[in-house]
């Protein structure tokens, strides 16, 4: 008990010594200068069903007892601090830094944190990197932002979208932009490989050597942008913004190693469960996405007031989830029992496309709303079940799958000044999963006995209802 209690006082200390030293260069060297931003945000909502505050699962299957309930939800824990460090001119650049620190450490906390009535949330380190800014060239170093995760819709939760339309990801990188002829950009980055597990923990895809770094290559991406003002601008985040065309491309190597586990079979109904036999072999996830922002009713000033926009993004992809390349719920396994009675297997990574369209209009500068489709659909896989035996394979996975999601979303948003700004959205999401399945979680966590095949569901879908308040610094 009483290490519970230093904890909540331990963090404290910690962020205010942050605070400190950042505040030091300052008065040290006359030459940089240290900027305090941020927001606090307050999200208020109640949903349908018992999914994150995020909305970064799969809406649970209408039969499973222990999500299909309402849950009423507050918390502050989105809002954000963040420390912009401007130094002097080295190499001809303009050098500056970026520290920012927020606390979504889960609904439930971490280790330590759990979600008590005095929410000790603890700060977690979002962003903190450097860069070096020329005329024309920028290069960055640290931990920030993926290439994929810079065109958000503009809703209420934190990461939108990203069962759907966008795959979020901060990742320590070296990254190298090039500007060129005024309207394009270039851009490739080295990065630290997405991953899955934490440590101490194994599964299919990486095991828990090392941490769970089992990638063999850094994630590498590469990007092309063509932004021009052909007929006006329109609002992004408040923000006057041309016509705007880009790709993005990310690639990295895994490798799956030696072990055994069992697994559920997919089949349409009553999948078994088998122990196999997982050999070494590597896994290449990737990502190629496209987004395009459009000037619908466009403008020439500052003044947002009927203006409209087109935002859209579709990617395709192979072992892409929420959170960019972590691979392990998405991957599928294709096994052959022909080698000496010993039931071995290859692993595919499952392929999926997806994205999503935002319509935005501004009714003046201080009401606007936003209507927003997004999905995600595995592909190249079918429900049908192969047996074993003459050669045969079987599909399977390491968990449930869902084969299509959907989210439609609608936000009304009022923005008095420019640093308030609050929102009513109502949400939409809904999940087909590619097998049946009985009730779960009922009689004390086991399947109902002798249960009805016509309680077994292969959907999902949740309603949302939020209210969000932001105060920006």
């Amino acid at each position: 008990m009483a290490e519970d209690i230093r904890r909540p006082i331990m963090h404290k200390i910690v962020l205010f010594a942050v605070m400190v030293v950042l505040s030091m260069p300052a008065a040290a060297f006359s030459k940089t200068e240290v900027i305090l931003g941020g927001f606090v945000k307050l999200q208020a909502y109640w949903d349908s069903a018992q999914n994150s505050k995020n909305m970064n699962l799969a809406p649970a299957r209408n039969n499973d007892n222990s999500f299909q309930h309402g849950k009423m939800h507050f918390t502050a824990q989105g809002s954000r601090i963040n420390f912009t460090i401007k130094g002097p001119e080295v190499w001809g650049a303009q050098a500056m830094g970026f520290l920012e620190f927020d606390f979504n450490c889960g609904e439930g906390g971490i280790a330590g944190t759990a979600n008590t009535p005095s929410r000790p949330y603890t700060p977690v380190l979002r962003h903190a990197m450097f860069r070096f800014n020329w005329p024309a060239t920028e290069l960055l170093f640290g931990q920030y932002w993926s290439m994929f995760s810079e065109w958000y819709p503009e809703v209420s939760e934190d990461g939108p979208l990203q069962m759907t339309g966008t795959p979020t990801a901060r990742m320590a990188q070296v990254r190298f932009t090039q500007k060129f002829k005024g309207d394009w950009t270039v851009a490739a980055l080295m990065g630290d490989p997405n991953q899955a597990l934490l440590p101490g923990t194994a599964g299919p895809y990486n095991a828990s050597i090392n941490n769970g770094q089992s990638a063999e290559t850094p994630q590498v991406q590469g990007k092309v942008q063509f932004q021009h003002d052909f007929w006006g601008k329109a609002a992004y985040f408040g923000r006057p913004i041309p016509f705007t065309a880009r790709v993005v491309a990310g690639w990295q190597r895994n490798v799956i190693r030696s072990q055994q586990f069992s697994i559920n079979s997919f089949g349409e109904n009553n999948p078994s469960t088998f122990t196999v036999n997982v050999k070494n072999q590597y896994l290449n996830p990737w990502l190629v996405m496209g987004s395009l922002f459009i000037p619908v009713i466009p403008t020439h000033s500052a003044n947002l007031a009927r203006t409209a926009s087109i935002l859209a993004q579709g990617w395709i992809g192979q072992g892409v989830e929420s959170f960019g390349f972590l691979g392990v719920a998405g991957n599928i396994y294709r096994f052959n029992n022909n080698f000496n009675n010993i039931l071995m297997y290859e692993a595919s990574l499952l392929k999926k496309f997806g994205g999503f369209v935002q319509a935005q209009y501004y009714f003046n500068n201080k009401w606007f709303a936003n209507a927003i489709y997004g999905f995600s659909k595995a592909y190249g896989l079918s429900r049908a079940r192969s047996q074993f035996g003459g050669g045969g394979y079987e599909w399977a996975f390491n968990a449930a799958q869902a084969q299509t999601i959907q989210q439609a979303i609608f936000i009304l948003w009022y923005r008095p000044i420019q640093a308030v700004k609050f929102g009513v959205q109502y949400a939409f999401a809904s999940a087909t999963y590619f097998q049946n399945a009985l009730p779960a979680n009922a009689y004390g966590g086991t399947t109902i006995p002798g249960a009805n095949p016509a309680d077994t569901s292969r959907y999902g879908d949740e309603h949302r209802i939020e209210f969000v308040g932001f105060f920006h610094f």
